[in-house]
């Protein structure tokens, strides 16, 4: 699957689930808004920096973002810019994920 960038600006991602902080709604935002412009062709990110990438905490009694939800999603965009670099992405080749 491969998006646009209007696809990634409009993507949502569900609450974690009680019990769980999640990752800090803000740092995920501004992240996918790279992402969202680097697929304009207005910025940078890497396959690499998309494997890398980490996330804090919200705030305690504060939920964040599904976890499961942002990682499956940073893995078909890190696919996918491998592929228009013409690189493997770095999850097909390490096992578990940095994030």
């Amino acid at each position: 699957m491969s998006f646009t960038a209007r696809e990634i600006s409009d993507i949502q991602f569900d609450n974690a689930p009680f019990g769980r902080r999640g990752y800090a709604k803000a740092e995920v935002d501004a992240f996918v808004s790279r992402i969202a412009l680097t697929l304009a062709g207005k910025d940078t990110v890497t396959a690499a920096e998309v494997h890398h990438v980490r996330f804090g905490r919200p705030l305690l009694g504060r939920r964040g973002y599904d976890e499961e939800q942002v990682d499956e999603f940073l893995d078909l965009v890190e696919r996918q810019l491998a592929q228009s670099s013409g690189l493997r992405p770095a999850s097909a080749t390490a096992e578990g994920l940095d994030r």
